[in-house]
């Protein structure tokens, strides 16, 4: 009896370091990049807090164009162009007439992931921007949330550092590499939703250009 029960014992403790071994695999990590080359790569313009004047219908909803619908909103646009590049011939302008004083524009990409868990999500990318010294900056928004961004609240989390680009004085636009962390469980809908953008802080005209956005995905 004591001979079997001891076998019994030499053949679960291997199931027991196995399974532990397995539990401790490294988790799941992706690695996407986008530069706009020839489409939007799945990603996709949005807006909020873009009312202006007396009309209110449609002012809040995001739409991939500058032209200002009435009295309804400021001026804004998000567009694949060629006026700017940090790699290859092409890069995402964002331009907004920030007559408002709280106008927030950006381009989205949804990911799905595993519901139940949460993920590590690192976001780079190269920034041109003309705003120098220190004052009358912008906000970058870059980062991922759980659902699709709506409102300002929604965009808590992922204000970033300031628009400059470092220099002291008027030298035109300067590419910057960014880089920025989140921590974030995917909504009801299985996806993260990963954004680059501004936050118009100052009311003034602002154009700015995104590309080479590299997008890192890991199990927390």
């Amino acid at each position: 009896m004591r001979d079997r029960w001891l076998a019994a014992v030499g053949v679960v403790v291997p199931i027991l370091v196995t399974v532990a071994f397995l539990g401790s695999a490294p988790a799941p990590r992706s690695e996407s990049t986008y530069s706009f080359e020839t489409d939007w790569e799945g990603w996709a313009p949005d807006a909020t807090d873009i009312a202006f004047g007396n009309c209110t219908a449609g002012a809040s909803a995001g739409r991939a164009s500058g032209m200002r619908a009435g009295n309804c909103t400021v001026d804004w646009l998000i567009e694949r162009t060629t006026e700017q590049a940090h790699e290859g011939a092409a890069s995402v302008k964002l331009f907004l007439n920030n007559t408002n004083d709280e106008g927030k524009i950006w381009i989205e990409r949804a990911f799905n992931v595993t519901t139940g868990r949460s993920y590590r999500v690192h976001v780079a990318f190269a920034f041109a921007s003309a705003d120098f010294g220190s004052v009358n900056h912008w906000t970058i928004l870059a980062g991922a949330l759980s659902e699709q961004p709506r409102t300002a609240d929604d965009l808590t989390g992922v204000d970033r550092g300031n628009t400059g680009n470092g220099l002291d004085a008027p030298g035109g636009y300067v590419w910057n590499e960014k880089g920025y962390d989140s921590t974030v469980a995917p909504g009801a809908g299985g996806c993260l939703w990963v954004l680059v953008g501004v936050w118009g802080t100052w009311e003034t005209p602002r154009t700015y250009y995104v590309d080479a956005i590299q997008v890192t995905i890991e199990a927390a």
